[in-house]
C-alpha cells in the first residue's frame, strides 16, 4: 500500500481527497499546515516512511514549492506532485525541473484520473 503525505490548506478538499484515496486502497496522512506536515515527514523520512509528497501550490505561510524545497533536501528522490488551482504558467519551469516534481495536477481535481496517474507512476511501484 502506498503511503502518501497530502498538504492541501482548504479543510474540505483536504477531506474529500483523504476519503476517496483511502477507498481506493492508499493510505493517507493529511495535513491543512505545511509546516505539520514538514514535521511529520522529517520524522518519518526512512525506508518505512512515505512513498509520495502531494502538496497544494498556494498556501498559508509556505507554499508548495518552499515545501517541496525543503523535502528535497532531505529526500532526493522522493516523488512529489504539486496541485493548483491557478494557472501554470506562475511557475517557474526551471525551478520544477530542478526540484524534480513529478507532475502538477489542475483543479478542479478529477479524483479517479488523479488515482490512476498514482498507480500508473513507474516510480510507486
Amino acid at each position: 500500500m502506498l503511503n502518501i503525505l497530502l498538504v492541501e490548506d482548504e479543510k474540505d478538499l483536504l477531506r474529500l481527497i483523504q476519503k476517496y484515496f483511502e477507498k481506493s486502497g492508499l493510505y493517507v496522512s493529511a495535513y491543512t499546515n505545511p509546516m505539520l506536515a514538514l514535521e511529520e515527514f522529517m520524522k518519518n523520512n526512512d525506508d518505512n516512511g512515505y512513498d509520495l509528497v502531494i502538496s497544494d501550490f498556494r498556501m498559508p505561510g509556505m507554499n508548495g514549492i518552499e515545501l517541496a524545497t525543503l523535502i528535497r533536501k532531505m529526500n532526493k528522490d522522493i516523488p512529489i506532485i504539486l496541485m493548483t488551482a491557478y494557472d501554470i504558467i506562475d511557475i517557474d519551469p526551471f525551478i520544477l525541473k530542478f526540484l524534480n516534481i513529478e507532475d502538477i495536477i489542475t483543479k478542479p481535481i478529477k479524483l479517479r484520473t488523479f488515482i490512476e496517474k498514482i498507480k500508473l507512476n513507474k516510480k510507486l511501484l
